[in-house]
């Protein structure tokens, strides 16, 4: 068999089954040749349905099996309450994950399960009934607004969901999106379809599950940026028309596309914004205000639509980030010196300036390109700075109140920022054989820097130069 041909691995035919599709001519015959069963759809495979409607309940058995041997009687009656939500948040939350990544779950399949974790929260079951003495939506919120954190299976399938959006928007070269496309005849980047003469919004029509994705997915319809051209109007229902309602209404196109609003003049190109009368003197202190808004923003034309995370509000850093400083803190950072304790025969050459082996305290430290963006940041904020041997040591002792304190934030995201920027640029040169040019990096970290420390100045529509001076003033 082909199977065998190439991989050298023998198929046990005493556990495979050939399942005819369409028609079964002759399926006795194949299956006695091959010594193997006849099987039927539907069936499992790999853990996943094969050959059922995925929107079918039956699709939901097997978890649903799974979360009562997990949740056996005698759990329930030796386990205290703490117990029981212990288990719950660390086990039966996560077992439906597969599924939820892929499939929308049936609204009787999400109270079916979630009454079986509420039957075992309370100690009640098929045996007792014992009241649920509170509602679980209030269980399910976060514990700083009264609940207890337990995880809204609805809501944790709508992000895995979301998920693919985000990745359908960025892996332009994977096969699955490929497939998609040709299969709908997507255009214009793959944020529309072709239809009759019309052209399908992205995050405001009813595209997705007979609803829009800003319905859907309110927090990352909030947090995405970057929808230049048609993928949004320019005045959005819950952005610049209810931040402006009385310029909402003296706009002349209320249905236009960002585009139409990016106009060229003899300089370059600028915001352009129409109404349908003459403005009174109140009236053009708020269209100042709204394009002190736009100012930082650009359209550039023939640029495919990205989709792009706004800093945080909070100043916490994203857990990608926060978990690559705790690696870093430990040491722990893949390195070709760490691959090389785990038995890898590879030579030790940092990716980056090529000179040295390259260690954890090397290549976020002492690289050519890592001390390149230190002393940007040392001249940014007008101060002498000693490093110490190590990346920990320098976690451990970087404060900055001598910075002042509205900068003091902006300083400790700087060490973070920074090591980030150098292992991302690692990475892009390991992997994917780019490499940027010592301007171009300084660039992207310069720009990226800004944006973060937005959230440590009252005024967001400061340029490039307004920052620099803002950093330097202690």
């Amino acid at each position: 068999m082909w199977f065998e041909a190439i991989s050298r691995l023998k198929v046990n035919l005493s556990k495979t089954e050939a399942i005819p599709v369409g028609e079964d001519i002759l399926m006795e015959t194949l299956a006695s040749v091959l010594g193997c069963k006849i099987g039927s759809l539907p069936t499992s495979y790999l853990g996943l349905p094969l050959g059922a409607p995925y929107k079918s309940t039956r699709v939901w058995d097997v978890v649903e099996e799974r979360f009562r041997k997990r949740l056996s009687l005698w759990k329930m009656q030796y386990l205290s309450k703490g117990d029981r939500l212990t288990l719950l948040k660390s086990t039966l939350s996560s077992l439906p994950t597969y599924f939820l990544s892929l499939f929308l779950i049936p609204k009787r399949v999400c109270a079916r399960l979630e009454k079986i974790q509420r039957d075992f929260l309370w100690g009640g079951g098929a045996l007792e009934n014992r009241p649920h003495l509170v509602s679980w939506k209030v269980i399910c919120a976060a514990k700083k607004d009264g609940g207890l954190g337990i995880r809204s299976l609805a809501i944790f399938n709508k992000a895995l969901l979301g998920k693919w959006l985000w990745r359908f928007a960025n892996e332009n070269e994977s096969l699955w999106k490929q497939i998609i496309s040709r299969k709908y005849d997507l255009q214009d980047g793959g944020w529309c379809s072709k239809g009759k003469d019309t052209r399908v919004k992205f995050w405001k029509d009813l595209w997705y599950e007979n609803q829009s994705l800003e319905d859907a997915f309110p927090i990352l319809f909030n947090l995405s940026i970057n929808k230049e051209g048609w993928v949004v109007e320019a005045w959005e229902e819950d952005g610049v028309g209810k931040a402006f309602p009385i310029l909402f209404n003296l706009s002349i196109n209320k249905e236009g596309w960002v585009t139409e609003a990016w106009e060229k003049d003899g300089v370059g190109s600028s915001w352009g914004l129409r109404f349908n009368r003459h403005l009174n003197d109140w009236e053009v202190g708020k269209v100042k205000n709204l394009l002190n808004k736009l100012h930082p923003l650009t359209i550039r034309r023939g640029v495919d639509d990205l989709l792009q995370w706004k800093e945080n509000k909070n100043g916490i850093f994203s857990v990608k980030a926060s978990f690559f400083g705790w690696e870093a803190a430990w040491s722990r950072l893949l390195t070709i010196d760490q691959m090389k304790r785990f038995g890898w025969s590879i030579p030790n050459r940092c990716y980056l300036c090529k000179n040295e082996e390259e260690t954890i305290d090397h290549l976020l430290l002492f690289c050519e390109k890592a001390k390149m963006l230190w002393l940007m940041i040392f001249s940014l904020f007008g101060v002498q700075w000693v490093m110490h041997y190590s990346v920990r040591r320098n976690l451990l002792g970087w404060h900055g109140s001598f910075v002042g304190k509205k900068r003091e934030k902006a300083w400790r995201a700087a060490l973070l920022y920074l090591m980030w920027t150098i292992w991302k640029e690692r990475n892009r040169k390991a992997f994917d054989e780019v490499e940027r040019n010592d301007q171009e990096i300084k660039s992207i970290f310069l720009y990226t820097f800004v944006n973060w420390a937005r959230v440590y100045i009252e005024e967001h529509t400061f340029s490039l130069i307004d920052f620099v001076d803002w950093l330097a003033i202690k």
